[in-house]
């Protein structure tokens, strides 16, 4: 008992503390805020009145204030300006337009970035960036290819390559990208995001480079769903069920029950004929699932025909657990297994 309320005494400190802590940081924005507001608002000149602007609409970029950045900027540009300090109100005021998803006025706010310095790398990927948004992929890899006319192996630029080959569908120049990519990232230590992995093992997949894009899959080092989907795809194309199964099974008692990983990690047992494993997980999913899934109930029928080999009896089994569900039901899912047994 007293280590209980012991317990809940540290849980009740922390907290309060972490309320504390939370609460001064506010403070202390707001307080900053405040302090650069009143600079500005006393100011005596033009020159004064500038660079308070410039440091509120540095805050303001720092903090993610986007709309507030954007309201500062538009105020700066107002002011006589040298030619660097134009060229970073306008690659920030583009960068927020394209953060707040504001395309339009972004690439008209970027292009006069680039007007003035037309070689700086970063306004390139900036604008590269712009097009993506807007689904100017032709125009996107026109900026991406001037990058690499700049610095040939700038990770940006070749990433997004690859991304955009990729849906694209020209799977062969999508992975001669993400390959040069991946060698700048070890030669600089770092790591491709796992959507660049992803796309790279789809479009060695797509080119008949299973091997290589099985290699890719299985490197990543925290894999999520779609990874996973992708490298069970090719283990069960290569009939290795078990690793298939390996790669499921950290997914399946999260708190969100995921049909299509339940399905797959079903169809997988069914696979390599762990029949009971089959319907001990598709129940599982029906006691956390309260309605009814045809593709469900379709794989747990399949389960108990192989686990029973008796029709009458896998009808019983049936009865028993869809206790509030018709018997038509039931007879209209197993027919539906006799046309998806040919699937396995």
């Amino acid at each position: 008992m007293k280590k209980m309320c012991y317990r809940k005494i540290k849980i009740l400190l922390l907290l309060l503390i972490s309320f504390f802590i939370f609460q001064q940081v506010s403070f202390c924005d707001q307080t900053e805020e405040r302090a650069l507001i009143d600079v500005l608002a006393s100011a005596k000149n033009k020159k004064q009145e500038k660079k308070a602007n410039f440091k509120l609409f540095q805050y303001y970029i720092d903090n993610k204030d986007y709309e507030s950045a954007i309201t500062i900027g538009n105020e700066l540009l107002n002011f006589q300006l040298s030619k660097k300090q134009k060229y970073n109100v306008y690659y920030n005021l583009a960068t927020s337009y394209l953060l707040l998803s504001k395309a339009e006025k972004a690439l008209e706010v970027g292009r006069e970035a680039q007007y003035l310095y037309p070689k700086k790398i970063e306004t390139k990927l900036l604008l590269g960036n712009i097009y993506i948004n807007n689904s100017l992929n032709e125009l996107a890899i026109v900026k991406f290819k001037e990058c690499l006319e700049i610095d040939d192996d700038n990770l940006e630029a070749l990433t997004n390559l690859g991304n955009i080959y990729n849906f694209q569908e020209n799977y062969t120049a999508s992975l001669n990208y993400f390959e040069q990519a991946e060698r700048e990232a070890v030669h600089d230590n770092k790591e491709l995001s796992i959507d660049d992995y992803i796309n790279m093992a789809i479009s060695a997949k797509e080119i008949g480079r299973r091997e290589q894009a099985q290699a890719i899959l299985e490197n990543i080092k925290k894999k999520n769903k779609k990874s996973s989907l992708l490298l069970v795809d090719i283990y069960r194309s290569k009939k290795e069920y078990d690793k298939a199964i390996k790669t499921l099974m950290p997914f399946v008692y999260q708190k969100d029950t995921d049909l299509e990983i339940y399905c797959n990690l079903a169809q997988m047992y069914l696979l390599s004929g762990k029949f009971n494993e089959a319907k001990d997980l598709l129940l599982y999913f029906k006691s956390r699932n309260e309605e009814d899934n045809e593709v469900v109930d379709m794989l747990l029928i399949e389960s108990y025909h192989n686990i029973y080999h008796d029709q009458e009896r896998v009808l019983i089994e049936l009865r028993k657990l869809y206790n509030y569900t018709s018997l038509d039901y039931i007879k209209k899912i197993i027919g539906r297994v006799i046309a998806f047994e040919k699937t396995l």
